[in-house]
């Protein structure tokens, strides 16, 4: 096969079943992909039949569906890899269920891997209304997480000039990658720029890797169960000199937060940061940053206490500073 494509579900039937259908269509409109193309559906455990689901769309399709049921919750990481170890394609994308392949996508991003350095690439992510969805970032160093924990990345003016570890609010680059027509609406959009753009880091919801790249520096690591495994694995691919890229030609819709609560993503994102720094740098620079860490949670617990009253997300933080003592 040329390409194996890695759906991790859990307890996502509905979605899961949408992100099939979108990746089906667009395998089978490409002469390219057509028959060489496999698709891995890692089921962690589902408790809304979501199995059952997959087994029977399995069966309207020609494209081959493989469905693995784990019998427990392994993670992103850990699902992902049940099928990265045993898959020999020449490429991997691990698509979650909550994503929309829009066409031609697919082979877009498997022709951008004629370029040997390129280790890991991501599709231009779209929110539902089509407009751009920011992703990535540059990679964690102190200051970085400095300026985005300190919320000096998302102030107006300034914010957009700092570097930090999230391109998302008023810190987003990736649009000045983009050439837009203003006489286009967001749907029918062509985002009018072919060169990769590079980055630090991408985000792991539909993301591509070469073989030949994953037996130099591996996988996704398991121990980061949900949140932070993409930037760990990006770090790793630099640091085996391959290059980290977006593929503004290939679009693929993601309904945030739609596989995951918010909770998950904000406490998981801030302990990965932490198992990141213990795995790749010095004990005295991770308790630098469990302290930046802190105080950021800090200001945050304060913003949705006083400034921007917000029960819910005061607790949630409140919730992960624990996880930092």
């Amino acid at each position: 096969m040329l390409l194996s494509i890695i759906i991790v579900s859990y307890n996502t039937k509905d979605l899961t079943i949408q992100t099939l259908k979108s990746a089906v269509a667009d395998i089978n409109s490409s002469k390219l992909l057509k028959e060489n193309t496999e698709i891995f559906v890692v089921d962690n455990n589902s408790t809304d039949d979501s199995v059952k689901a997959v087994r029977e769309f399995k069966l309207k399709t020609k494209v081959p569906i493989k469905v693995i049921a784990t019998g427990k919750n392994l993670g992103f990481a850990g699902g992902n890899n049940v099928v990265v170890e045993k898959s020999t394609s020449n490429l991997i994308l691990f698509l979650n269920s909550d994503t929309i392949v829009k066409r031609g996508a697919l082979e877009s991003m498997v022709r951008r891997f004629d370029n040997e350095k390129l280790g890991v690439l991501a599709s231009t992510l779209l929110n539902p209304d089509f407009t751009l969805q920011a992703q990535g970032g540059n990679f964690p160093n102190l200051l970085n997480l400095f300026f985005h924990m300190s919320m000096m990345d998302d102030l107006p003016i300034i914010g957009k000039f700092l570097p930090s570890t999230q391109h998302t609010g008023k810190n987003t680059k990736q649009t000045d990658h983009y050439t837009f027509d203003e006489n286009l609406s967001p749907k029918n959009q062509a985002f009018k720029k072919d060169k990769l753009i590079k980055i630090d880091w991408v985000a792991g919801t539909a993301m591509m890797l070469s073989r030949k790249a994953i037996d130099e520096f591996g996988s996704l690591d398991q121990n980061i169960f949900m949140y932070g495994e993409d930037i760990e694995l990006c770090l790793r691919a630099s640091n085996h000199g391959y290059e980290v890229a977006i593929d503004p030609t290939a679009q693929i819709i993601h309904l945030k937060n739609q596989s995951s609560t918010s909770e998950n993503a904000i406490r998981g994102e801030l302990k990965g940061y932490l198992y990141i720094y213990s795995k790749h740098q010095t004990r005295t620079q991770t308790e630098i940053l469990k302290v930046i860490l802190q105080l950021g949670v800090l200001l945050r617990i304060f913003v949705f206490s006083v400034i921007a009253p917000d029960a819910y997300k005061r607790q949630i933080y409140k919730n992960a500073l624990g996880d930092l003592k």
